[in-house]
């Protein structure tokens, strides 16, 4: 009852104290929160699907730490004994960080480590995002950077990476996305030094913002030329057959954090190993998990 003679008394003294103006700025704000808010200044501005870059880049002036687990053991394989494939042996284990110089912007470095490899690899990376779907309907970002793999008993090696990223975000939950991606030495699991060194991909994704702490991503990356295990044979003499790298993952959001279980048929995680097809088919899937956290300065 009191609220209600508020109101009335509010609408009527309002306009003669010349606060008609301000109670309608309050009224526009309301109404513009909305989905449009998951994207706010509380989420973590992500630059990545599950393995695969977005053409956004990190926040201006913030750091953005990414770790990475993915098993090598398939599901299905002795899994409840091998707690998922966590405890047979292989875990690839990715740590990265980004920065954002600008807000279009950043740098990254990123570390992955040897598992049934006999290098580490270290991948240096700028990222500029160059046009934004607000002002020309998409984005676009490029991708540049070296990778170091580093090798305990043997002579280190080196290539580049390069990328061309576009996305689009429609109705503030759905993003997709494609794009070329090269590098110069790519990685899988059955590639030895013989092989043609170089591999050129296509990449397409999609994420779903279910909730406003909430989605789902799936991405594939397409061997178009280069090394991409055609013609390969495993141990037994049987040929290989040439796979896409696909991977997929339900992502929990909250306040600067995000935490994702992934299903993918590639434990690789760096530029080098997702442009390469994989083994694996789908019947051969492993799982990990993808940690975030930003901070801003």
């Amino acid at each position: 009852m009191r609220a209600a003679l508020l109101s009335a008394l509010l609408l009527v003294v309002a306009p003669r104290l010349g606060l008609a103006e301000e109670v309608e700025e309050v009224e526009v704000k309301q109404v513009s929160r909305g989905p449009a808010s998951w994207w706010g200044e509380a989420h973590p501005r992500l630059d990545r699907a599950v393995n695969l870059s977005l053409a956004q880049t990190t926040r201006r002036l913030s750091l953005q730490l990414t770790v990475d687990h993915r098993t090598n053991q398939p599901l299905g394989e002795n899994t409840w004994h091998d707690y998922f494939g966590f405890d047979a042996g292989g875990l690839k284990i990715g740590l990265g960080l980004r920065f954002g110089i600008l807000d279009w912007l950043d740098v990254g470095v990123y570390r992955l480590n040897s598992a049934t490899e006999r290098f580490d690899v270290y991948q240096f990376d700028v990222k500029a995002h160059l046009l934004r779907s607000e002002r020309h309907h998409l984005d676009l970002g490029v991708r540049a950077g070296v990778t170091w793999f580093s090798q305990e008993d043997a002579e280190d090696a080196a290539g580049f990476l390069a990328a061309l990223l576009i996305n689009r975000t429609f109705f503030s939950r759905l993003t997709v996305g494609t794009g070329v991606l090269f590098h110069s030495d790519s990685t899988n699991g059955v590639k030895s030094s013989l092989d043609t060194s170089w591999s050129l991909a296509v990449q397409a994704l999609v994420d779903v913002r279910i909730l406003s702490f909430l989605s789902w991503n799936l991405e594939a990356a397409f061997n178009v030329a280069g090394y991409g295990t055609r013609g390969k044979r495993d141990a037994s003499g049987a040929e290989l057959t040439s796979y896409p790298v696909l991977s997929s993952s339900v992502r929990f959001i909250t306040n600067r954090h995000t935490f994702a279980l992934v299903l993918s048929n590639n434990p690789y995680t760096s530029a080098d190993g997702v442009v390469a097809n994989t083994e694996r088919a789908l019947d051969k899937l492993i799982v990990g998990f993808t940690i975030t956290r930003e901070w801003n300065f």
